[in-house]
């Protein structure tokens, strides 16, 4: 084979290669790289809501309203239900916000904190293939979540026929 050949195919493999690289980058673009808060989430699917009137609750989450949302990845499985892994890119964010009590009402009130489950099952098996975070509105670069295993797994363990999520399709 002569140089200019071998020269010409390294040249095609690493065109190929960064052109890999380049549409890896954009498929997993939606994934936090330290599971941050996706600035676009609420325009995302709102899939569940859950309201927490006390503390202490039998979930052991923080009081108020929980709205839940997931993206495109995971909305078409959550859609289709039953067993089986969320696909790796899967995100849920729980908006939590304050809320008031009315005569007959509640109220949404501001946010208070969000939470967020990343799906990946290579970087988080230990924690069933899911990252957790949180943060709240008040600190939003201050993480809350320093040992996802004890803080947010343990919760999530009951819930493994759902691969880990709590939210269901609702139709």
């Amino acid at each position: 084979m002569n140089q200019f050949t071998q020269r010409s195919i390294r040249l095609c493999l690493q065109v190929v290669l960064v052109g890999t690289l380049v549409a890896a980058g954009n498929l997993f673009a939606d994934i936090p790289a330290d599971l941050k808060i996706p600035a676009n989430f609420q325009q995302w699917y709102l899939v569940n809501s859950l309201l927490l009137t006390k503390e202490p609750n039998p979930f052991g989450i923080s009081s108020g309203l929980h709205l839940i949302y997931v993206n495109s990845i995971g909305f078409e499985r959550l859609k289709r239900g039953g067993p089986g892994p969320y696909p790796d890119g899967s995100i849920f964010v729980d908006d939590l916000r304050n809320f008031s009590a009315g005569d007959a009402f509640f109220v949404q009130g501001p946010g208070k904190a969000k939470t967020i489950m990343v799906k990946d099952s290579k970087q988080y098996a230990a924690t069933g293939g899911w990252g957790f975070q949180a943060r709240a509105v008040s600190a939003p670069k201050t993480p809350i979540v320093t040992d996802a295993t004890k803080q947010c797994f343990g919760c999530h363990q009951p819930k493994q026929a759902n691969d880990y999520t709590f939210s269901t399709y609702l139709h």
